[in-house]
């Protein structure tokens, strides 16, 4: 199977990458600061590394991928689409990995639902800025894959990826239905990505503070009543979940810190600002993640460029 993974150099891409080339895929990824096709080593901590291709958008064309995962920032997903589908590149399956809602619908606008499937990435990473070098935080090593069931039919390739993500040591499962594994991550982004912004600290904050552990059930809690009014059954408590992953990531900084902390711009539109958007969309209140979504809009600016707690790897 020839791959494309389109930022798996990333925190989250670079264990994809990984994995499916240990499992004997063609892989190659495309990042937006290289040029040509060279040959180099991704490094995960945690699971192994692999001598893949690194290809700018300029080589994109000679790829022509069956499968295209892409595993950017929420908000960089239109433009990589678009630079995919300038490179003449007509795949039989698309991979949303980004966190919250709407990117998922984006690539089903695009390509159609039977090919859009998202892959949900339950352990964490960090990556040092400028390197295809990360570590998996924690044990977990799970990725769930599917397509919402509301789409129709997936695509027969959805399975393989599963079966190589499992033979490249990723913990993969495929279901038939994602969306409430959506949302019960959603659930999970939601608490403890903020909380950890604004108490400036790593996932464990929200199990040892009082404060912050109180935030994190108020946000997770009000996260599940906005699935309940949009119609989906969580697979598990989503406060009970994201107190758990906070635990099992304790010495993990979230992906929202990190993107603070490099002065990136951070995907909370589409984690809290998703949830209380929903919420509204479908006659109820999230004034605890509008609330937070305006109070990490608020200190973005004020934090960007501060030291990470997770700087010193």
């Amino acid at each position: 199977m020839k791959v494309a993974v389109v930022g798996g150099c990333g925190a989250v891409g670079s264990a994809v990458t990984v994995a499916l080339a240990l499992a004997g895929a063609d892989v190659a990824v495309v990042a937006r600061r290289r040029s040509g096709c060279h040959l180099e080593r991704v490094t995960v901590e945690g699971l192994g590394e692999a001598a893949v291709k690194v290809c700018g958008w300029d080589a994109a064309p000679g790829l022509e991928p069956e499968v295209v995962v892409y595993a950017t920032k929420a908000y960089d997903l239109e433009a990589a689409v678009e630079a995919s589908l300038n490179a003449g590149w007509s795949p039989g399956l698309v991979v949303s990995m980004q966190n919250g809602l709407g990117s998922l619908e984006q690539l089903e606008r695009v390509y159609g639902s039977s090919r859009a499937v998202a892959a949900l990435a339950f352990y964490g990473v960090y990556r040092p800025p400028g390197s295809c070098h990360s570590r998996l935080a924690g044990r977990s090593r799970r990725v769930v894959v599917g397509c919402r069931a509301v789409s129709g039919q997936c695509s027969p390739s959805a399975r393989l990826l599963v079966e190589l993500l499992l033979a490249g040591g990723l913990d993969a499962e495929y279901v038939a239905d994602i969306e409430p594994y959506r949302w019960a991550k959603l659930a999970v982004n939601a608490a403890v990505n903020p909380v950890t912004v604004i108490a400036w600290d790593r996932n464990r904050v929200v199990v040892e503070n009082p404060y912050a552990r109180q935030l994190a059930v108020e946000l997770a809690a009000e996260t599940g009543r906005a699935a309940a009014a949009a119609g989906v059954e969580l697979p598990v408590d989503p406060v009970e979940e994201a107190l758990r992953v906070a635990d099992a990531t304790g010495d993990n900084c979230s992906s929202m810190l990190q993107d603070v902390a490099a002065g990136r711009r951070t995907e909370i539109d589409y984690i809290n600002g998703a949830v209380w958007r929903t919420a509204e969309k479908h006659g109820a209140q999230a004034p605890v993640n509008k609330a937070v979504y305006n109070v990490v809009r608020l200190l973005e600016p004020w934090l960007a460029g501060r030291r990470s707690p997770c700087a010193t790897y």
